[in-house]
């Protein structure tokens, strides 16, 4: 039953992949990113278009049949990581890279009390759809008042001494307007979520970057957890050294190249432009 869940997959993954590719969806913001990231023409291809497709496809369908979330091992090297997340409170910081809402599930399966964040979809129906397919796999996940819930999960109230100290997940995209954070990614200048620093200031913990790798594999690699001067640059430099590492070797399994990531100091055909730039 599970081969034949997986062939389904594949051959549907495959179709999906196959008009993604040849609709040119987002064309011209994955051309100005791989322009921006400085990678070869060749990545401009539809076999790269096809490849980033499938994964993509692949990684939906996995949530929309039951039992079908791919299996996660742990890496043994991650296993102390994972015994203070389990013992909370601590922030687990991701990307839009592999297949992050079986991610979510794995490491829900290996003990941690994960609560993440997610932007509501426009579509009331298709977010109640996605809330239901998420509850289905365990994962847990808060669109409204977030800073107060995440504070909340990782340092209960006193009253609530039952409750014990949980891990706080997040997609820590690239683009965030209006706020004062900055970083480099691929050399560009990007705006930054601020809600890793809040919660770092006001509850410091443990901060690691979580990823479910091509193969399956369950890594969690720690950031800096020093609180001196500059801290908050040297967290952002250390995670978009980490995910840029991890483009570079899996470039199809990056799924944010499809969104207009430098958009703080460029302007994208046919989108807003920044709020700083309109300031």
């Amino acid at each position: 039953m599970k081969r034949l869940k997986s062939a389904l997959i594949t051959l549907l993954a495959s179709g999906i992949a196959l008009v993604f590719a040849v609709s040119g969806v987002r064309e011209g913001v994955l051309r100005q990113n791989l322009a921006l990231m400085r990678w070869p023409r060749r990545r401009l291809r539809s076999f790269y278009r096809l490849r980033s497709g499938f994964h993509l496809a692949r990684a939906l369908l996995t949530l929309l049949l039951p039992g079908s979330l791919p299996a996660a091992r742990l890496h043994p090297r991650s296993r102390p990581h994972l015994d203070r997340l389990r013992g909370g409170p601590g922030l687990l910081l991701t990307a839009h890279f592999g297949n992050w809402e079986a991610q979510a599930a794995a490491w829900g399966r290996y003990g941690v009390n994960l609560l993440g964040a997610a932007r509501p979809l426009r579509s009331r129906r298709a977010h109640a759809a996605l809330a239901r397919l998420r509850a289905r796999h365990g994962i847990r996940v808060v669109t409204s008042a977030v800073p107060r819930t995440a504070l909340r999960h990782l340092s209960p109230p006193k009253n609530q001494q039952t409750t014990p100290p949980g891990c706080f997940g997040l997609l820590w995209d690239q683009h965030a307007p209006g706020s004062a954070y900055t970083g480099r990614f691929f050399g560009e200048l990007v705006s930054l979520n601020p809600l890793p620093f809040f919660l770092l200031q006001r509850c410091p913990c443990p901060v690691f970057f979580g990823v479910l790798l091509p193969d399956g594999t369950l890594r969690l690699i720690p950031l800096p957890a020093d609180r001196g001067a500059g801290w908050e640059e040297r967290l952002a430099r250390r995670y978009h050294r980490i995910l840029e590492t991890l483009i570079r070797r899996h470039p199809a399994h990056w799924h944010g190249i499809l969104h207009a990531r430098f958009k703080l100091t460029h302007t994208y055909a046919g989108h807003r432009k920044s709020m700083r730039d309109t300031a």
